[in-house]
């Protein structure tokens, strides 16, 4: 299985909309989670920072392709929307 890598605008302002989005998104996953952390040695999601990309870009990398796509586009919506409860 491939690692699924997005880079994702979160400017400063938006590092607590950011953390809650990432709290109700593993949230609304945790059965998933449970499933893969019992059948791969890898972590369902990473997080980082890369100075050379620049400090408003996130780089998560999920194990899955769907957990990856619907963080992507629920952040997009949880950032227009200014909403931390949208997983």
């Amino acid at each position: 299985m491939g690692d699924v890598v997005l880079q994702l605008p979160v400017e400063s302002n938006e590092d607590l909309l950011f953390g809650a989005y990432v709290d109700r998104f593993m949230e609304s996953r945790s059965t998933d989670v449970e499933r893969f952390a019992a059948s791969s040695d890898a972590p369902y999601l990473m997080i980082r920072s890369d100075p050379a990309v620049g400090e408003e870009v996130r780089i998560l990398i999920f194990q899955e392709h769907g957990a990856a796509s619907a963080f992507s586009s629920g952040w997009a919506q949880a950032r227009a929307k200014g909403d931390p409860s949208r997983p």
